[in-house]
């Protein structure tokens, strides 16, 4: 059964944590070593300010982190495709919209943060495990 099964389109959503950078390191090996299409996405929450300028390479400070999976993908020869996006709803409700409108195979995704209880993911992680398309990577 599984051995038929072919991951195409990964998803990494970014968010500049120490574990989002991680859940990019993942992607990028995912990417090279299942030689899949991997997508960026970073979801700007509502409220935030958002420059009226292209992002789409994250060519701002604040977007430095993409800038360095940019650099990993070329290095490792992985297609990647960065996307900046306005959160029109929730941020959960962004990442798993766009997951299902571009037939993404998996969604890889950082928590945000550590908590005490250490068998509670972050609110955006959790909501994407329940409502996503597709199979879920979280990483810590």
């Amino acid at each position: 059964m599984y051995k038929d099964l072919k991951l195409i389109k990964i998803l990494v959503a970014v968010d500049g944590s120490e574990n989002s950078k991680r859940a990019g390191d993942y992607a990028i090996k995912m990417g090279l070593e299942l030689r899949a299409d991997v997508m960026a996405l970073h979801v700007v929450p509502t409220g935030k300010q958002f420059p009226e300028e292209n992002l789409e390479k994250g060519t701002k400070h604040d977007y430095a982190y993409l800038d360095k999976i940019a650099e990993q993908s070329i290095s490792a020869g992985v297609d990647l495709e960065i996307e900046i996006i306005r959160a029109q709803s929730s941020v959960v409700n962004e990442i798993v919209e766009y997951a299902d409108r571009k037939n993404i195979d998996l969604i890889i995704i950082g928590i945000r943060s550590v908590s005490e209880f250490r068998f509670m993911l972050g609110s955006t992680a959790t909501g994407v495990v329940v409502n996503a398309p597709c199979p879920v990577l979280v990483v810590k």
